[in-house]
């Protein structure tokens, strides 16, 4: 797996071992960037469930500025750490200055309830499906405080919650702009509107 785009095209990612994480496919991920491309731009990223961080540090060879990665197994975790110190030194030799750049390990919404409000322009999501639809409705409340105006939070589930994800978010700011399925993987995208 490798950083497909942007100024740290072709870095090599690490990935663990074992069963623990479920990484995103090459082609969701590149619907994912395609996805939410307009949101890159000066960035701050949230990312949760991180797994490796391929995702977190896409975006950032796309454009976002910093980004912050959670995750809970020790395994991933260790992959993650590999994969944002060699992003680090590309970063270094090529002038480009990424603030924040930090990693937690933790459980996601342990993490998302120790956030400050108005922090991130761009919060991804790709927890266990079969953990996604209670994970999105505790977490939207809270998404959407820390959200900065016109950000968005981007979830990969199951596609089997179409249905039941299209119809939340509005009662807590948040609209859902964009969905798409690519075979069981489903990808939604809420905007915050303005206050």
């Amino acid at each position: 797996m490798q950083i497909g785009s942007g100024w740290c095209k072709g870095l090599k990612l690490a990935t663990p071992r074992g069963l623990e994480t479920r990484p995103t496919r090459s082609r969701v991920r590149a619907a994912i960037m395609s996805m939410l491309q307009p949101w890159f731009s000066e960035a701050v990223v949230l990312d949760l469930y991180a797994g490796s961080g391929a995702v977190g540090l896409e975006m950032l060879s796309r454009g976002a500025v910093g980004a912050v990665f959670i995750e809970k197994s020790k395994e991933a975790y260790k992959a993650l750490q590999e994969n944002i110190g060699n992003l680090r030194m590309r970063a270094s030799s090529q002038g480009v200055n990424l603030n924040p750049l930090r990693s937690m390990l933790q459980d996601s919404l342990a993490a998302l309830n120790g956030c400050r409000l108005g922090e991130y322009d761009l919060i991804w999501a790709d927890p266990p499906y079969a953990e996604a639809e209670s994970f999105v409705m505790t977490a939207l409340p809270i998404v959407s405080k820390i959200l900065t105006p016109g950000g968005v939070f981007a979830l990969e589930s199951d596609v089997s919650l179409e249905q039941r994800l299209s119809s939340i978010g509005a009662e807590v700011g948040l609209e859902l702009i964009k969905q798409r399925a690519y075979g069981v993987t489903l990808i939604s995208v809420w905007k915050k509107l303005a206050d």
